[in-house]
């Protein structure tokens, strides 16, 4: 049989053999694995604003996906009255995960994890001050949040995350276009 590309029949579509040449190219694929600096994890946390919160009450584990910003060591969030939050109330300890992911080898993720605080707009509440602080830092990214013109009303329950650790990890094969996406 006469082949004009390695590996593939003449009659093969352009890209046939894409696949074997991809895994032949690979096969002295180096990945290195180091952890961030935390300047580098806090950066990649400012840059992000859609992150995993993972709650915790007993032997019952929450994770959910939620927008966030970071200021000044603290995540604000808002979100919906719910269960979760019910949970949170009782143990304020979250776990938080910000990442990126180029192809299965080459990605950052961020993971922190903090105290939860729990912000009131009741303008006689001891937290009014932070609520509003929390809300221009939110609007500085939605000038719209808790305005009438809010994409979200239902969420309307404003909280933060202390930044108590974090902990940044990068993963680099040196290859992300030879490789399978995320």
């Amino acid at each position: 049989m006469n082949r004009t590309r390695t590996g593939a029949a003449p009659d093969a579509p352009p890209h046939a053999n894409d696949a074997v040449t991809s895994t032949r190219d690979l096969t002295h694929l180096r990945v290195d694995v180091r952890v961030m600096t935390r300047d580098e994890a806090i950066e990649l946390v400012k840059l992000h604003h859609v992150g995993h919160v993972g709650i915790s009450f007993h032997d019952l584990v929450r994770v959910k996906l939620c927008n966030y910003v970071y200021s000044e060591g603290w995540l604000y969030l808002r979100t919906e009255l719910s269960e979760d939050l019910v949970l949170a109330k009782h143990h304020p300890w979250a776990a938080f995960e910000v990442h990126e992911a180029r192809s299965i080898y080459d990605w950052r993720s961020v993971e922190l994890s903090g105290a939860v605080e729990f912000l009131s707009s009741e303008t006689g509440s001891a937290d009014w001050y932070r609520f509003e602080a929390a809300v221009r830092v939110l609007r500085d990214k939605v000038p719209q949040i808790l305005t009438a013109d809010d994409p979200l009303p239902q969420r309307s329950q404003v909280l933060r995350i202390h930044v108590d650790s974090i902990v940044g990890r990068e993963s680099s094969s040196g290859r992300p276009d030879m490789l399978p996406p995320p």
